[in-house]
């Protein structure tokens, strides 16, 4: 099939570059003649025609092309999803992060906060590791940008792209207590 739009692609080429000469020289006689009618009118379909060849070969090369590109794409995603089964995650290897010292109630792995963020605004969260005794990795409950959405590779103690990681690895934040409710500040 390819093959086939191929030659006619190639056809359509010559015929294009045919009518292309036969305009040059229809021009050359409307130069001589510019109002004769029988020309006129000639040279008018045969415009319309090369702008017809060149539409249709237009459509034909974009459809090879978004075909190229389309199983170009499939070959890169079977292999990147190869590359996913190629490294299984086996449960029994993974091990929980031991918890340091317990704080209190408030200061667990897993709890809500709330937290403000650099940009002033106040944010649910969720404790995703302790740093220390006063300070934690927080990950937004409702991210309203992609950057903000916690990557789930940093969770698994996995993520290969470290600090140029387009997702979060968790907001930094130092711990206050506020009004009975643990709050970052």
């Amino acid at each position: 099939m390819a093959d086939e739009e191929k030659v006619l692609e190639d056809q359509l080429e010559l015929q294009l570059k045919e009518q292309r000469d036969s305009l040059s020289a229809l021009d050359d006689a409307l130069a001589s003649d510019p109002f004769n009618p029988q020309i006129l009118a000639v040279h008018d379909e045969l415009v319309e025609v090369i702008k017809e060849t060149e539409e249709g070969l237009l459509n034909l090369k974009r459809a090879r092309l978004l075909r190229e590109a389309d199983s170009a794409l499939n070959v890169s995603n079977q292999s990147a999803v190869e590359e996913v089964k190629e490294e299984p995650i086996d449960p029994d290897d993974i091990e929980a992060e031991p918890l340091e010292e317990e704080r209190s109630y408030h200061y667990r792995v897993g709890s809500k906060c709330r937290f403000r963020y650099s940009d002033g605004r106040w944010y649910d969260g969720q404790v995703v590791a302790l740093n220390g005794s006063d300070s934690a990795k927080i990950s937004f409950l409702t991210p309203t940008s992609e950057n903000m959405s916690i990557c789930k590779f940093f969770l698994q103690q996995r993520c290969r792209f470290g600090a140029s990681c387009r997702l979060s690895h968790g907001h930094e934040e130092t711990l206050s207590l506020w009004y009975g409710d643990w709050r970052a500040s």
